[in-house]
C-alpha cells in the first residue's frame, strides 16, 4: 500500500473520533491553564491509539507529551496542539481545530514512522492566548532534539506559514498620593494625571517609531472616585515589532515614556512583565514549500507567503528559534473574511466545514511526515536553512 492510501485509512479511521474531540473541546472553552476537560479528551484518544503519555509537564497543569516511537529509530517529528478558549468568545480564535489537527497528525503518522523509521510527538501547549507554554517548554528545552515542529492555525486564508510579530507585555503601576479633590486638591499627588501622560507621551512616541511597531494598551485602574484624588493606576500595554532586536529599543523608550510622565506629575512608577514575551515566528521556509506541496497534491490552493509578516504575535516563535519550525493557516470560514476573536469566528470554528478542512491539513501533515522519513535530504536542507539563519 502507497503511502498516502495509509494515512487516508488512519484518517478515516479516526475522523469520527477527532470530530467529536474537537466539538467537545468548542462546546466546553476552558481558558488558558484551566483546560483540564481538553487536555483529558486528547491524552485518551492519543493513548488509545498507541501513544505513550505524560502529563502536567514543564511547570503547566494542562500540558501533555505524547510519544510514538516507530519499529525503526528515526527523526523526530513534533506536532503541537493549543486549546484554550477566550473570554466570553469560547473558541473565537479556533483553539479547538487546533487540537484536532495535532493530535489527528500525529495518529496518522504512526504507520509512517513504523515503515520508514521515527519517533512522533504530539506536543500539548496551554494558553496560547495569554501566558504561552511554549515559551517555557523552550526555555526547559522540551524542543531542544526535535527534527521539526508543525502546526496548522484556523484563519480565513490558506497559507504553508504564518511568521508572527514579537510581543512583550508590561504593567505600568504608578503610586501617588489622595486627597480631597475639591476642598484641597493641592494635598494631592495625581496617579490619574501620570497614566494619562503616560498615553499621551506614547502617542507622541509613535512619530518616531518604525513602520512595523505596535503600541496598544489600556487603563486597568483610574481610581475609585471622582472626587478623591487617585494615589494608585495601572496600566496593561503591548508592544510589537517584527523582529526581537527592535522590540526591545521600543519597549525601553515606552518605559521611558511612564518614568517621565511619573516625574512631571510627582508620582513614582514601577513596571513589571505582565506575560511572557513572545519571540518572532521565523518560518523555516523550506519545511513550508514542503508542507505546500503536499496540500497542493490535495487540491488546496495554498498561498505561500514566505518571509510575510502577519499582524499578530504566537508563542510558537520562541520554538522557531530552536529548532525548524512551521505554523501554517488553513481556512474555515468558506472563502469569506471572517476575522479572528469574533463570536462568527468561533462559530465557524465548530462547523462541518472547519472539520473537513482540519482533516485535509491532518492529511498534509502526515504527507510531509513521509516526505521526511523516506527521503533524509530533506530533513538535510530543513536542517542547512535553519543552521544558517540562526548560525547554528
Amino acid at each position: 500500500m502507497k503511502d498516502v492510501e495509509k494515512i487516508n485509512v488512519a484518517v478515516e479511521e479516526t475522523a469520527s473520533e477527532l470530530k467529536q474531540m474537537a466539538l467537545y473541546i468548542h462546546e466546553n472553552p476552558e481558558l488558558g491553564l484551566e483546560e483540564r476537560k481538553a487536555c483529558q479528551v486528547q491524552t485518551q484518544l492519543l493513548e488509545k491509539y498507541g501513544f505513550s503519555v505524560e502529563t502536567g509537564l514543564f511547570g503547566f497543569e494542562t500540558s501533555y507529551r505524547a510519544v510514538y516511537k516507530g519499529k525503526k529509530p528515526g527523526p523526530k517529528i513534533a506536532m503541537l496542539a493549543e486549546y484554550d478558549a477566550l473570554p466570553e468568545l469560547g473558541h473565537g480564535c479556533g483553539h479547538n481545530l487546533i487540537a484536532m489537527v495535532g493530535v489527528g497528525s500525529g495518529l496518522a503518522m504512526r504507520q509512517i514512522a513504523d515503515q520508514y523509521g521515527g519517533e512522533i510527538y504530539v506536543f500539548g501547549t496551554p494558553a496560547e492566548e495569554t501566558w504561552g507554554s511554549k515559551v517555557g517548554m523552550a526555555k526547559a528545552g522540551a524542543f531542544d532534539d526535535m527534527d521539526v515542529v508543525m502546526m496548522a492555525h484556523p484563519m480565513d486564508r490558506e497559507t504553508n506559514c504564518m511568521n508572527t510579530m514579537a510581543l512583550k507585555s508590561l504593567k505600568f503601576k504608578f503610586f501617588g498620593r489622595t486627597a480631597h479633590a475639591a476642598a484641597a486638591p493641592h494635598e494631592g499627588v495625581n496617579a490619574l494625571d501620570a497614566v494619562i501622560n503616560f498615553f499621551n507621551m506614547v502617542n507622541a512616541l509613535r512619530q518616531q517609531t518604525k513602520e512595523d511597531a505596535r503600541i496598544h494598551g489600556i487603563i486597568t485602574d483610574g481610581g475609585k472616585a471622582p472626587n478623591v484624588i487617585p494615589d494608585y493606576t495601572e496600566a496593561f500595554v503591548l508592544t510589537r515589532a517584527n523582529k526581537m532586536a527592535y522590540l526591545q529599543e521600543l519597549t525601553d523608550k515606552v518605559i521611558a515614556c511612564a518614568e517621565g510622565a511619573a516625574l512631571g506629575t510627582g508620582c513614582r512608577m514601577e513596571w513589571e512583565k505582565a506575560d511572557e514575551d513572545f519571540m518572532d515566528t521565523d518560518s523555516n521556509l523550506t519545511l513550508a514549500e514542503l508542507y505546500a506541496e503536499q496540500m497542493e497534491k490535495l487540491g488546496v490552493a495554498i498561498e505561500h507567503t514566505g518571509s510575510e509578516i502577519l499582524p499578530g504575535s504566537s508563542d510558537i516563535g520562541d520554538i522557531s528559534y530552536v529548532c525548524p519550525a512551521i505554523q501554517s493557516t488553513f481556512d474555515i470560514c468558506e472563502g469569506e473574511q471572517v476575522g479572528a476573536h469574533t463570536r462568527e469566528f468561533a462559530a465557524c470554528a465548530g462547523s462541518d466545514q472547519a472539520m473537513e478542512k482540519a482533516l485535509l491539513c491532518i492529511r498534509g501533515f502526515a504527507m510531509t511526515a513521509a516526505e521526511l522519513l523516506r527521503n533524509p535530504e530533506n530533513l538535510t536542507a530543513i536542517k542547512e536553512e535553519f543552521n544558517r539563519k540562526h548560525h547554528k
